[in-house]
């Protein structure tokens, strides 16, 4: 038996067995196709795979970065990228064998389905014909990147950004009036920023001046009424690429229950503790918790390191990854407002991982924070955002480093924060009825989502919903807005919080040991909850 290099497989080996070549199925196969795909994507798509913030690109990093290169969404690019990753997919299938081991059959599971994924936004869902927050968004986000790495990078960046802009104005042909306004609305903020980068003059002022074409363009692209994705294709999205792997009907009912469940301890905990009175009340009547004198970016960091040094007591993370990824606190930039929530956690690609962002909504206005800011710190950080993607980019196996699906990282930092009332972090009446708000919240917000893209409710009827559940209608209808740019990721956050649920009560009920369930479970990478299950139970 001999190994000969494969001229049709990339990177490759043949086996000749006789007469006889076969496929050889080596983890070093496998791992080369990943590698490959991860290569072609980051060379393509710079700033979308150098950041989380696009959820249906995996991450990486170009090996030799080109600071002037800008991610390329024109039609040849696209129709390059989608044949290569369709041979790939093809490379994969023929990896494939009867006695392949479990990993290895996970592993190519996952590639497959990210493959999938991207395949289809690119020609079926296409954002980058119908979003002008995409583009910006990849501005802002490349922007920052390249300001972290120093003034040459900064200057190669912006450099490259009319043509950026002059692409997007060419794909941006026909578009949604609503997502036309939250373009404009984005670059409102944007510019401003820009306009303070400490750049010549000569750098500078294209850039700007693109910006301000791109906005022109804007003003003047015919727009339509018709936002919406068909019904097939939101179905296909929520099934496949959110990985609920549920029919809508079903993911209804899912969502419906945890209403149910959510509403009967909310009602509960607010007859116990201040009986006679709604549990919105209740909830409304818990005072803001007092402010440090840095504000509340202290407020954070004071609970972080509260988190931090519970996890590290309890066993959930090692001293090691906790001194080498640290986290920072920042708030919200002012021209992310538009497409960002009240918090987001950010961690770039690395490995080993150099550490992570939680931003929050602060400014020198801000005066308060949340009654369950802890809860949420909790989810975003220890011991849930920071703490998977630091146990992920430290993982032993590179081809799952780069690779994460919105209902296990939603489904993570959701169920993280009921792992912390098992491991006695949470404890009192009050962090009950904030953890059970929080669930109950998301899964409206899942509803909505689902009823938006399911034509069952009109933005405003969406918007009235949620006031009628007491929410801010200002703040509702910003809500609704941003929902309708990224269909179904609201699914995944109720969908992958019952799923870790269910996995764990089965773990619980043989070993009754909540750490261990995390270890395993982090062990992993961001898999199917099918291939998870087999792996720990």
């Amino acid at each position: 038996m001999k190994k000969c290099a494969s001229s049709n497989l990339p990177g490759g080996y043949i086996v000749e067995i006789g007469n006889q070549k076969i496929i050889d199925s080596s983890p070093l196969q496998i791992n080369s196709i990943a590698g490959q795909i991860f290569d072609q994507l980051a060379l393509r798509f710079p700033v979308c795979m150098a950041s989380d913030e696009f959820h249906f690109f995996p991450q990486a990093r170009a090996a030799e970065h080109d600071w002037s290169r800008w991610d390329d969404f024109s039609s040849e690019s696209i129709h390059a990228v989608s044949r290569q990753l369709s041979q790939w997919n093809h490379d994969l299938d023929r990896c494939k064998t009867a006695a392949l081991p479990v990993d290895q059959r996970i592993d190519i599971r996952t590639l497959q389905r990210m493959i999938k994924t991207i395949l289809e936004q690119f020609t079926q869902v296409a954002v980058h014909r119908t979003q002008p927050t995409f583009y910006l968004t990849i501005l802002s986000i490349g922007i920052a990147e390249a300001i972290e790495a120093g003034a040459k990078a900064l200057n190669s960046r912006v450099n490259g950004l009319p043509e950026f802009l002059d692409h997007a104005r060419r794909n941006l042909q026909k578009i949604p009036q609503i997502f036309r306004d939250l373009g404009c609305e984005m670059i409102s903020g944007l510019k401003p920023w820009l306009k303070t980068l400490q750049l010549a003059k000569s750098v500078l002022a294209p850039a700007i001046d693109s910006l301000d074409q791109f906005q022109v363009h804007l003003t003047r692209v015919p727009t339509t009424d018709e936002f919406l994705l068909s019904r097939e294709l939101y179905d296909q999205i929520a099934f496949h690429h959110m990985g609920c792997y549920q029919q809508t009907d079903e993911i209804a009912f899912q969502l419906d229950q945890e209403l149910s469940e959510t509403r009967s301890i909310l009602e509960q905990s607010a007859e116990r503790m201040t009986s006679g009175i709604p549990w919105q009340e209740a909830i409304a009547k818990l005072p803001a918790p007092e402010l440090p004198p840095g504000g509340v970016k202290q407020l954070y960091h004071l609970i972080i390191s509260d988190l931090t040094g519970h996890c590290l007591e309890s066993g959930l993370v090692t001293p090691e990854r906790v001194t080498c990824c640290p986290v920072n606190v920042e708030g919200i930039p002012d021209y992310m407002l538009p497409v960002r929530s009240n918090a987001a956690f950010s961690m770039p690609p690395g490995h080993p991982p150099q550490g992570g962002t939680l931003f929050i909504m602060a400014s020198d206005n801000t005066k308060s924070a949340p009654p369950d800011y802890r809860l949420l710190a909790a989810h975003e950080t220890f011991p849930g955002h920071h703490l998977l993607d630091t146990c992920r980019w430290s993982l032993e196996k590179p081809l799952r480093r780069h690779i994460e699906f919105p209902i296990f990282y939603e489904g993570w930092a959701s169920f993280s924060e009921e792992l912390l009332f098992d491991t006695g972090f949470f404890s009192t009446p009050i962090d009950d009825m904030l953890l059970a708000k929080r669930r109950f919240w998301r899964a409206i917000r899942g509803r909505v989502d689902l009823d938006i893209h399911t034509r069952k409710r009109s933005l405003a009827e969406a918007a009235s919903f949620l006031v009628d559940h007491g929410m801010d209608r200002s703040n509702a209808l910003a809500m609704v807005r941003r929902y309708v740019l990224k269909p179904g990721y609201q699914l995944a956050y109720t969908l992958g919080r019952r799923h870790f649920r269910r996995l764990y009560d089965k773990f619980n009920a043989k070993y009754q040991n909540p750490v261990k369930f995390a270890h395993q479970v982090l062990a992993q990478g961001e898999i199917d909850f099918d291939n998870l299950e087999q792996v720990l139970l």
